[in-house]
């Protein structure tokens, strides 16, 4: 059995569309099409609808893919395993990260892990932390490493790396800095139920950061001011800095910004993220996969400290 070719066959069922599906495969759409359909010939039933440009996966398609992606997942745990036997070290590992911040954690991990594993490769997917639990739940990468709430979303194996406090960030001209308090230590801190007029601009709507940040609103028992959703570090904090609005970050993005003009403030109710690393129950760990989890845990316990 060719596992190329079912290879192909799940890259179909993706993209839901075969001339997609061969422009990511470097193939031309004939050879696709043809390879599907000596398949379908073969099982004696269609695998996909086609209606269009867009195409379905009918039950024997599901039943084929399904089986298909456990017969991949399964070379490539063998052909690890045999890579530590050997001391080889020559496998790609898929490793789905969050936006800029998975990005900034795999550049700033990255030169570490090569020098140790110059013979891996890091294939790196930047995607939202749901998107990228599904993929590893259906094989198509080994490994998530994303920040989350509490909410486990699928049956994986949730490694827990680190917490993340979420902190108020306002202009230090802003003259909601008179809202300002100090704990029992002495440290600056703030009662988010005393912002409740005040405008704020939040991550997207199907960010972590959102629900964190929504979650804490609702515990101070107010609705927040929404004045913009942005996603993107940079502009939110040109915006906090010119006293346009307040916001809710992830303490971990004030370390590696510019932070001229601004002041952040740790919440009463100390709301947090967690950094996860996500992988599948049955997925053998390899040393260099191993190896990576631990980079990222030493990462995000630095940025938490």
């Amino acid at each position: 059995m060719d596992l190329k070719r079912i290879e192909n066959i799940i890259r179909i069922a993706e993209e839901k569309n075969i001339t997609r599906a061969a422009d990511k495969l470097y193939l031309s759409q004939p050879a696709l099409n043809l390879q599907l359909l000596n398949l379908e010939k073969e099982l004696g039933t269609k695998l996909f609808y086609r209606r269009g440009n867009e195409w379905s996966i009918s039950e024997a398609g599901r039943i084929y893919v399904d089986t298909a992606r456990k017969m991949v997942a399964l070379k490539k745990d063998c052909y690890s395993r045999i890579s530590d036997v050997a001391k080889l070290h020559n496998e790609e590992i898929a490793v789905g990260a969050a936006g800029i911040q998975g990005d900034i954690m795999m550049t700033a991990l990255y030169k570490k892990f090569h020098s140790k594993y110059p013979n891996v490769k890091l294939q790196l997917n930047i995607m939202k932390g749901l998107k990228t639990q599904e993929l590893v739940k259906n094989g198509t990468i080994d490994l998530g490493i994303i920040l989350m709430g509490d909410k486990q979303n699928y049956h994986l194996e949730y490694e827990f790396l680190a917490h993340v406090e979420m902190v108020l960030v306002m202009s230090e001209t802003s003259p909601y800095a008179d809202l300002i308090e100090q704990d029992r230590e002495g440290n600056e801190i703030v009662d988010l139920k005393k912002f409740k007029n005040v405008p704020f601009v939040l991550g997207p709507k199907d960010s972590t950061e959102r629900f964190v940040s929504e979650r804490a609103f609702e515990k101070a028992g107010i609705e927040p001011d929404i004045y913009m959703d942005v996603e993107g570090i940079n502009y939110t904090m040109a915006m906090v800095a010119a006293g346009e609005c307040c916001a809710i970050l992830g303490e971990n993005n004030l370390k590696d910004n510019n932070m001229h003009g601004i002041h952040a403030v740790r919440l009463k109710a100390h709301p947090v993220m967690n950094a996860f690393a996500v992988y599948r129950k049955d997925k053998y760990l390899s040393d260099p996969m191993s190896d990576l989890i631990e980079l990222a845990r030493d990462y995000w316990t630095r940025k938490s400290s």
